[in-house]
Order: C-alpha cells, then sequence, then structure tokens
C-alpha cells in the first residue's frame, strides 16, 4: 500500500508509514490546544518534500492569520500560494467584511458542500485541511456538518485526496463525537495532562482503519520555526570520571551550559551541572549531565527524577572504572528507563570493542553499547538514534 507521510514527528511510525491516499484524519483536540498547527504542517511538508498540491479551507482564521502561522514555523506559504500549489478556501473573510483571498470564497457557511468538492476535484492526489468542524457544527448544525464531512470524504476517496480535519472538541454529546469519529478513517487525540503543576501536551492515536494501534501517549511541544516536536522532559547524562560526559552533553546539545573550575587534578572537571537542549529529528529534549566524582553522589537520585531515559558515558580504555559505571546507574535508578552505553574514547589505543565491554561490565544481553569518540565526533547520531528508538519503540 502507497503511504503518504505526514511529516509529524512519530506518527508516521504508529500509523506504518502514514496515510494511504483517499484517507481522512482527525485532530480532535481539547479547547486551547494550537491543533490546526498539525494541519498546516503536514501540508506545508508534503508541498515542500512531495510537490503535492493542495488547500485549506478556513472558517476561523483568516488566510493572512493563517500566512503569519506559517511564517513563526518557518513554512514558506508564499511560493506554493504564488505557484498555485496551494490554495484557501476562504469562507471567513467575507463574513468578517475584509477582502477575501483564495480561488474559492464562500460567503454562507450552508455553500461550503459543493464549493468543497470543487476544491478536492482540484487537487487529485493531494491534501486537504479542514479548519475547523467545531465551527461548522455551531454555524449549520451536527446533522449538517456530518452530511458535508460524508459527502467530502466520498469524493476525497474518488481523487485519492487525503482530507486532515481539524476539531476542538468543546462540550458536545457523546454521541456526536461517535457519529463524527465514525465517518473518519483515523482519529488522533491531542490533550493534556499535569505532572507536579507541569502542563504537558500529548497525542494519542485512539483510531486507524489501516493500522494496528497502541494507544501510547506522545508528548509534543510547538516549536518556532520547527513546529511539532516530540518532547522529552529530561535525559540524563552520567557516567565515572573523566569519562567524557561534558564533552558529550556540548557535542548532543545547542548551547550547552557547563559550571567548571580548575581541580587538583591537572584538567578541569564539572563540580555542577551540565545542562544543554537538543533538537534532532523531530526530537525536543532538555539534558542534564552530572558530576562523576564520588563526593556528588548525594546529587545523582535528585538529579534522576523525572528523566525518562540516560546515556552512560564511560572511557573505553579504562576498564578500572567499569565498576563505578555501574554504580552511577544504581543510584541514578537508570536500569528502570531506556539507556545507552556510550563507549567513549574509541579513537584511543587500548579502547575496548563494544563486546568487551559487554563482557566485562557483565551487562543485561540486550543492552545497547554504541562505540564512539566525542572528540572526533564520530558515533554521536548513533547515540541518539539508539535511545530515542528506545523510548518511543513502536
Amino acid at each position: 500500500m502507497d503511504m503518504k507521510k505526514t511529516y509529524i514527528p512519530r506518527l508516521d511510525d504508529i500509523l506504518k508509514g502514514g496515510t494511504p491516499p483517499g484517507t481522512s484524519v482527525l485532530f480532535n483536540a481539547i479547547p486551547g490546544m494550537l491543533c490546526d498547527v498539525f494541519g498546516y504542517q503536514i501540508i506545508a511538508q508534503r508541498i515542500h518534500h512531495n510537490k503535492e498540491i493542495g488547500f485549506i479551507y478556513t472558517n476561523t482564521r483568516t488566510p493572512a492569520e493563517i500566512s503569519r502561522v506559517f511564517d513563526k514555523y518557518g513554512w514558506d506559504l508564499i511560493t506554493p500560494l504564488q505557484s498555485g500549489q496551494l490554495f484557501f478556501v476562504d469562507s471567513i473573510s467575507p463574513m468578517m467584511g475584509v477582502p477575501p483571498i483564495g480561488r474559492y470564497c464562500i460567503d454562507d457557511f450552508n455553500k461550503s458542500k459543493d464549493t468543497v468538492l470543487s476544491a478536492i476535484s482540484d487537487i487529485a492526489g493531494g491534501t486537504a485541511v479542514i479548519e475547523n468542524v467545531a465551527t461548522l457544527i455551531d454555524s449549520i448544525g451536527a446533522n449538517n456538518t456530518m452530511e458535508l464531512i460524508r459527502a467530502w470524504n466520498e469524493a476525497a476517496n474518488k481523487h485519492n485526496v487525503n482530507i486532515i480535519y481539524i476539531f476542538t472538541r468543546w462540550d458536545y454529546e457523546d454521541r456526536m463525537i461517535d457519529q463524527l469519529t465514525g465517518l473518519i478513517n483515523c482519529t488522533i487525540e491531542l490533550f493534556g495532562i499535569e505532572e507536579r503543576v507541569m502542563y504537558r501536551q500529548v497525542y494519542v492515536v485512539v483510531k486507524s482503519s489501516w493500522s494496528t494501534i497502541s494507544k501510547t501517549k506522545t508528548f509534543f511541544e510547538l516549536v518556532m520555526p520547527g513546529g511539532v516536536k516530540v518532547f522529552i522532559p529530561k535525559l540524563l547524562v552520567t557516567g565515572p570520571y573523566n569519562a567524557g560526559k561534558t564533552a558529550f552533553v556540548h557535542a548532543i546539545s545547542q548551547n550547552a551550559v557547563s559550571v567548571d573550575r580548575q581541580a587538583y587534578e591537572l584538567f578541569p572537571t564539572t563540580v555542577g551541572l551540565d545542562i544543554g537542549h537538543i533538537d534532532y529529528k523531530g526530537f525536543s529534549a532538555d539534558i542534564f549531565g552530572t558530576p562523576g566524582q564520588e563526593r556528588f553522589d548525594l546529587l545523582l537520585e535528585p538529579l534522576s527524577r523525572e528523566a525518562i531515559g540516560a546515556f552512560i558515558v564511560i572511557d573505553s580504555t579504562q576498564p578500572n572504572t567499569f565498576t563505578r559505571a555501574k554504580e552511577m546507574i544504581d543510584m541514578c535508578r537508570a536500569e528502570v528507563i531506556p539507556k545507552v552505553i556510550v563507549a567513549n574514547k574509541q579513537d584511543l589505543s587500548g579502547a575496548m570493542r563494544p563486546e568487551e565491554i559487554k563482557k566485562r561490565m557483565a551487562l543485561w544481553e540486550d543492552v545497547h553499547i554504541v562505540p564512539v569518540s566525542v572528540k572526533k565526533n564520530k558515533g554521536i547520531n548513533q547515540t541518539l538514534n539508539s535511545l530515542f528508538d528506545l523510548i518511543y519503540r513502536v
């Protein structure tokens, strides 16, 4: 089956490659959630990467407002509009008394059905974004809205068009919600959860007609520029003294900050924290690196709280420090979270290979050990790929 990528981080993996042509997707969000960004990101990236054609039906934002949103997230809207690759079905500007922008304009929501059907036939094989279903329900009623969606989906299936519906779920009756989702091939719920006063945004695929789903939660944040990113609250970087933790944090992070001083030893050593942020392949995460000396062991447990993944950095040339590495794994409680052993200093003579390290440390069978040379920037991306695959294994 041919699949079309959504370009939403992790979502394509959950949906086994993306969305089949001619299918519909509903982003069902609680009030206050910026769910329209999901639709904008899908159509913007498909236009950019796949050279698709498409349209945006808007009844909540004017085309000018949508243009500003695209600009904030770093997506080019002007070029595809000028080339005709993308167009608006503008059903909001005429009602607001401002000049309409788009190939089609609607001055009455009751006229939406036939106008959108014409737009769908214009973009065979492309993508349409319909926002917002809630506005249609409030304006023309639930039954009329369901009739529109049924007709649009039939036309989209005929013309191999993906329709992305944006829906803000107000306090509607459950029966009406069930009726709506019953018309859609794939439903993705967006909501928030509160953990220790921290409010986090989550999406969950709750229905898909073409793939088995796990209903696992994916934390996300909206980054400007960039769009939807998978959000990981905290990644821990720990390991023995002088293993290369600080250098590793700086290698994987943007604008990392370290607290250093000249110790009694012959080289600088971190006596506070290494703090950084990573933005990699659609993942967004905060990084916390711990000190390696035993006198700072009391800090390890509190620093590891809320970490959902860990890098254990070791010096491949110093097997005498491996016992200490295992002690730190235990103190950080890293044995119960996804982790990757970063076998650093592979560029030096005497560096042990991953198989030797696993045997010497008596590590469990499925542990991931990645050989790297932080100094030469080798193997860094492999460590990131390995840990993110473990955290969000589909």
